[in-house]
């Protein structure tokens, strides 16, 4: 996916400005950026489309996986699944449960009730599963606990592998993201996303800026 001198402004305030966006199949696009900096805002124009840049093709072929995602709360992950089942291949289903290993989740909890990691699981689910070939994923691992952030980072591994035709990119600000899952590698640099080829470098950058 090739957008050219791409622009972003949210309320008066320029985030990015004429800065050329790539992002491959196959592999984990990592962009990082500072708190402040716009990643949400990039996150969310891939669906509302504030820029005026991002064409109906690309917007009705995407999934926006972000903390303010929803899933049913007051249901628990038996019921979300048997739920799930009426609308979408049952192989399918199965196969991304298998690899979030959610049996390790009581089928008969209330989804509210649910450690975060558990929730976060049950929505990769449930977003996965609309199949789209461009997947964006807003900060899903922040505020886990370092366990649940491996086992996702497995997953997520496991499921570019499986999956190498879907664009994948990961806004974070978690740099163990970008050391536990290769891929390419961008950061938010001073209203222009930079490509890095070395993910030492990368870093280096962001801890100095």
């Amino acid at each position: 996916m090739n957008i050219a001198n791409y622009t972003l402004k949210v309320k008066g305030k320029t985030l990015l400005q004429d800065t050329d966006l790539h992002f491959s199949s196959g592999k984990m696009n990592h962009i990082v950026g500072k708190n402040g900096v716009g990643k949400s805002q990039l996150a969310k124009d891939f669906l509302l489309n504030n820029s005026k840049r991002i064409d109906r093709d690309i917007r009705q072929n995407v999934s926006l996986i972000s903390s303010s995602s929803n899933i049913p709360n007051d249901v628990s992950k038996d019921f979300l699944i048997n739920f799930l089942s009426e609308k979408f291949d049952s192989e399918k289903i199965n196969r991304i449960a298998h690899l979030l290993n959610l049996d390790n989740i009581d089928g008969k909890v209330l989804i509210k009730n649910l450690s975060d990691g558990q929730k976060q699981k049950l929505k990769l689910l449930s977003f996965l599963l609309e199949d789209k070939n461009i997947i964006i994923l807003d900060e899903i691992t922040n505020s886990l606990d370092k366990k649940t952030v491996i086992e996702i980072h497995s997953f997520l591994k496991k499921y570019i592998q499986e999956n190498p035709e879907k664009i994948i990119i990961n806004i974070t600000h978690d740099l163990s993201d970008l050391k536990a899952i290769e891929g390419d590698y961008y950061m938010f640099n001073h209203q222009e996303i930079q490509q890095y080829h070395s993910v030492d470098k990368l870093i280096e950058v962001y801890i100095n800026e």
